[in-house]
């Protein structure tokens, strides 16, 4: 028994030094590499600008597509116009991304915006030359035909290449 004790003892000992000495090259690894990045890049002052302002003139893009704000403005007036109901978000709340543009029609992603994160509530299909609005969230063979403002159509046409 006693040496079976004094194997273990040994083991331990020898499996604590290992862990020590690995603590202590990560941490000499750690601090040169720090050291050596300070050393080439000093630290420089920056000084922010912070009295320009955009000029009120500059229209911002969204971040994808080569469609204005106005563009999808007049979009979210059309679908909030129509007869378009969904269970996963009030009709007020849906956004709109353009997904893609087909000739004359429009796939346009509908989405409700939560904290941290995006559900997509349905998918439409707007044809601006035969004035449709289609909803082809369940099947894009056989779309939901909607109803809307067919007045807004020639705005839209004017804001949307």
């Amino acid at each position: 028994m006693q040496i079976n004790h004094l194997l273990f003892i040994c083991g331990i000992a020898l499996l604590s030094s290992c862990a020590t000495t690995t603590q202590e090259t990560e941490t000499q690894a750690d601090t040169s590499t720090v050291n050596a990045v300070a050393a080439e890049a000093p630290a420089k002052q920056q000084i922010v600008d912070t009295t320009r302002k955009a000029p009120p003139s500059e229209v911002l893009k969204p971040q994808a597509g080569p469609y204005p704000p106005e563009c999808y403005k007049t979009i979210t007036d059309i679908i909030q116009s129509s007869d378009f109901k969904s269970d996963l978000a009030k009709k007020e709340n849906i956004k709109v991304r353009i997904d893609r543009q087909e000739n004359s029609r429009l796939i346009l992603q509908l989405f409700a915006s939560e904290k941290d994160h995006e559900s997509t509530v349905a998918w439409l299909r707007l044809d601006k030359a035969n004035e449709k609005l289609e909803d082809i969230t369940v099947d894009p063979d056989k779309p939901a035909q909607l109803n809307y403002n067919r007045a807004l159509i020639s705005e839209l046409r004017q804001k949307c290449p």
